[in-house]
């Protein structure tokens, strides 16, 4: 720590220094400590033209044919002006000569409405610049402008840092300020002096498969309208400082998700939750009450047979359903909620369960008319399909009063997943949550990890609820054959790096607690 430390102080004392810098002239800027410019505010050099996507499909004399004719096109479309690199709007991208691996990278720019533009990170796609003006369109769901620029637009829709934290946009006409910090395929980005992307994955657009390659250039995109750059600096940082921000982001996002912990139920000796910041008791309905759960033949603890210890087995079909309540737990709110929730599971799908509907998680609440929240597996296929439904208002996600069953699968809040990783011989990780329910401002959304990996998103929903929250609850085992371990809960929606954090974890969520 000792020796990270004074690059750190010098990173921060960098942020200062290039917010003086920017009401100056660009062509007086100096690097701050530790970095080095890689544009000299003069001419060209270090650059030159190239659009990578135009060439991807070219080999041999074709594709060398391609790259000399971008090089040669680089300096009609691109020029120097008071020391800001500019461009039109057209050509081919300014591309580093130089290749970078692990680095930070500062730069401003300042472009004009209706276009939009991206920074590529070793060669690839993209930190993303948007006109923020533009309002969101349905038929096209996955862009989102309005939401401000900033992330990563080439992952996966859905994914965590695909759209940036917060809007951190000015005005047009004003320049703006990225910091953008890259160790390994991990990103981080502020923008004008906000975090807009934190230790999100930035994704191989080229190769999804793979991680980001080594090296590569900085490519500075031209998409349809004039956009000028200036005070582009890097410092690149070495394998030690690398291992040791690697280190020091985990151990944070660690502590993060012990903050976020509403409530862990190993499964070790009771029904009864091992922590929660409500209440511990694990309930059952008899009649209109909730009386404390013990175990039955048809639901009992299984000490040594879980994924972290004992377990619970639901051994058939029954009404016997173990609960949480809300208070403290899932924390139901009728303003903005957020939450998530973490179990493993042990079962043969298509072997295993009886005929019709089987939810092994539900969060319902007074009505299920005014949302009902559910891990399912399809009634009557085979093999069985798993899904993730957040269902709201019911006039909202069924206008027409259909059966559940009757809707198009596309037509239905929920994520489906035809080939889950489900069996008896191993555990599979679930991880279903919910961001900003009842908050129509902000994006609503709900996700579905299985062992680590998102499978799906809903999003472009109206997730509005109208539960009592006094009588919200969280089930288990709602017509579930199979066993269950670990079960626990979060106080807001985790990202993927979080996900898969709580994914590898050696010894469960103990580990958080």
């Amino acid at each position: 720590m000792r020796k990270i430390l004074p690059r750190i102080l010098s990173f921060l004392t960098a942020t200062s220094v290039i917010g003086m810098l920017a009401v100056g002239r660009a062509e007086e800027s100096v690097p701050p400590d530790g970095f080095r410019a890689i544009f000299n505010g003069k001419d060209l050099t270090g650059w030159h033209g190239l659009n990578p996507h135009s060439v991807t499909t070219l080999t041999g004399d074709a594709k060398e044919a391609k790259l000399a004719e971008q090089r040669a096109e680089f300096s009609k479309n691109w020029t120097v002006e008071n020391g800001e690199l500019v461009n039109d709007g057209n050509g081919p991208y300014a591309t580093t000569d130089e290749e970078f691996g692990d680095l930070d990278l500062m730069i401003e720019y300042k472009t004009v409405p209706k276009a939009d533009s991206g920074i590529y990170l070793r060669g690839a796609p993209q930190v993303q610049i948007w006109d923020w003006h533009q309002t969101f369109d349905p038929k096209a769901p996955t862009r989102k402008p309005h939401l401000g620029s900033g992330g990563l637009f080439n992952n996966t829709p859905g994914t965590t840092g695909r759209d940036p934290l917060v809007l951190a946009d000015r005005p047009f006409g004003e320049w703006n300020r990225f910091r953008i910090r890259q160790v390994g395929d991990r990103t981080w980005v502020w923008l004008n002096d906000k975090l807009v992307v934190d230790d999100a994955v930035m994704e191989n657009y080229y190769d999804r498969g793979r991680p980001l390659p080594a090296k590569g250039p900085i490519l500075l995109q031209t998409h349809g309208g004039e956009i000028r750059w200036r005070n582009i600096f890097v410092r690149e940082i070495d394998a030690v400082e690398a291992q040791q921000i690697i280190g020091t982001a985990e151990g944070e996002s660690k502590r993060r998700l012990s903050r976020a912990l509403t409530l862990h139920a190993s499964f070790d000796e009771g029904l009864d939750a091992d922590f929660t910041r409500g209440d511990k008791t694990c309930y059952v309905a008899q009649g209109k009450d909730l009386v404390k759960a013990e175990p039955t033949s048809e639901v009992r603890l299984v000490p040594g047979a879980g994924r972290f210890g004992g377990s619970l087995q639901f051994t058939k079909k029954n009404d016997f359903r173990p609960a949480f309540k809300n208070e403290g737990v899932v924390a139901y709110n009728d303003k903005n909620w957020g939450t998530s929730v973490s179990v493993w599971l042990s079962l043969n799908p298509d072997e295993d369960l009886d005929p019709g509907y089987c939810d092994p998680v539900q969060i319902v609440g007074d009505d299920g008319k005014k949302g009902f929240i559910f891990l399912e597996w399809s009634k009557d296929e085979t093999p069985r399909l798993f899904r993730y439904a957040v269902r709201p208002l019911f006039h909202i996600w069924n206008p027409e009063n259909l059966q559940w069953a009757d809707i198009p699968p596309n037509r239905r809040p929920m994520v489906q997943v035809e080939r889950a990783p489900f069996s008896r011989a191993t555990w599979t990780h679930v991880v279903f949550s919910l961001a900003n329910v009842n908050d129509k401002s902000k994006p609503q959304m709900g996700r579905l990890h299985l062992n680590g990996k998102l499978q799906g998103t809903i999003e472009n929903w109206d997730l509005t609820f109208g539960w009592d929250p006094a009588r919200v609850l969280l089930v288990l085992g709602a017509s579930y054959v199979g066993q269950m371990d670990d079960l626990a809960v979060f106080n807001r929606a985790l990202t993927d790096g979080e996900v898969k954090q709580l994914y590898d974890l050696d010894q469960g969520v103990r580990e958080l607690r």
